[in-house]
């Protein structure tokens, strides 16, 4: 199920005709949802410009539902702090609709999706952080290259800087990020460095 929540009538068409989502249904607020007997994991598609909600409604809607925390104003710490509370997107409102397709695909499968400044603030956070003693050294897994890519990683550096970093194209970073999220068998930069730290 796929629940709209915003004032705005003219957001909520945009949404629903940029997903293609002419069934869904519209609620007013949080408070609505957490009322309403929704499915869990329904896709929620959260205006945060309405958002008068108590930190409880907020939890309980992010626990129970897949919330996409869509801002017309996005600010990193806007972003951390629905991330926090559980929210499985962080995207602006008014997204073009191939960028709230790609979101919104994320979600449904049951991805997270955060724009490329938090990813590496979030990056930077796991990334300083020292494997759990029993984890086993990843470096063994990894060619040369691979590991001052992870390490350049590791430190929250974009793909562009990694490149720089290490004199070569952004093209071979990525393909060195490929090869290693192949070896841990991960999807994203985020979940290897979960896996890096053991989490």
């Amino acid at each position: 199920m796929v629940i709209l929540i915003t004032a705005s009538s003219a957001l909520a068409d945009g949404w629903a005709d940029s997903l293609q989502l002419h069934d869904a249904v519209r609620l007013p607020d949080l408070a609505a949802l957490n009322r309403s007997a929704v499915p869990a994991d329904s896709l929620v598609l959260l205006d945060l410009a309405d958002v008068v909600a108590s930190e409880q409604d907020i939890l309980q809607a992010c626990r129970h539902c897949r919330v996409l925390a869509l801002s017309s104003l996005p600010q990193d710490e806007e972003g951390m702090h629905w991330l926090q509370c559980g929210a499985a997107a962080y995207a602006h409102a008014m997204s073009t609709p191939d960028l709230l397709q790609q979101v919104f695909d994320t979600v449904k499968s049951g991805g997270t999706w955060v724009g490329r400044s938090i990813m590496q603030q979030l990056c930077a956070r796991f990334g300083r952080q020292q494997p759990v003693a029993d984890a086993p050294d990843w470096r063994a897994r990894l060619s040369e290259r691979e590991q001052h890519v992870v390490a350049a990683l590791r430190e929250g550096r974009a793909n562009k800087e990694i490149a720089r970093l290490l004199d070569i194209s952004e093209r071979t970073v990525k393909a060195h990020l490929t090869s290693v999220f192949q070896k841990f068998g991960v999807e994203d930069r985020l979940q290897l460095l979960l896996k890096l730290t053991g989490r």
